[in-house]
């Protein structure tokens, strides 16, 4: 019976060992991005390197890019999360296509970010991202004049 416990003991401890290793692992993962990535972005300015919220994100330029045309929650409103997740999974870690405005405007907002429609490459297809995340009901239009917005409207 005693030679039982301690069996039992020393598989508890080792399953408790175990999910603590993959534990760590698993936060290491998530918080370094991987090498092919930084390797990547060294030597293509487009790539995605950070989402900060449902319509803006970072370039491995430096640059901050806003959709043109898309409102999102801000954090802490209702949508926000599902917003900047439904964002990440579209086109962190990939090339994107900027496009700016068709009008003689101002190309960047009162932040300094550049205004664009956004395009990704999907395996047979380019998604245009501005008109998609309002298809998906993620955000509202949001007219910039002289922008127009007539490229999400219909």
């Amino acid at each position: 019976m005693k030679k039982l416990w301690i069996t039992v003991i020393v598989i508890i401890a080792l399953i408790s060992i175990i999910s603590v290793g993959l534990l760590i692992l698993s936060k290491q993962s998530i918080t370094n991005e991987p090498d092919e990535f930084k390797q990547a972005c060294s030597v293509n300015p487009n790539l995605v390197s950070r989402v900060i919220d449902g319509d803006t994100f970072e370039l491995c330029s430096g640059e901050t890019a806003r959709l043109l045309c898309v409102d999102t929650p801000e954090k802490g409103e209702e949508g926000y999360e599902e917003a900047k997740v439904f964002l990440e999974d579209l086109i962190l870690y990939k090339e994107v296509r900027l496009e700016s405005s068709n009008y003689n405007g101002n190309n960047t907002d009162k932040y300094g970010r550049l205004l664009r429609w956004v395009y990704v490459q999907d395996i047979d297809k380019e998604t245009f991202v501005n008109k998609y995340l309002l298809e998906e009901g993620y955000g509202d239009i949001l007219i910039i004049p002289p922008e127009k917005c007539n490229e999400v409207a219909d």
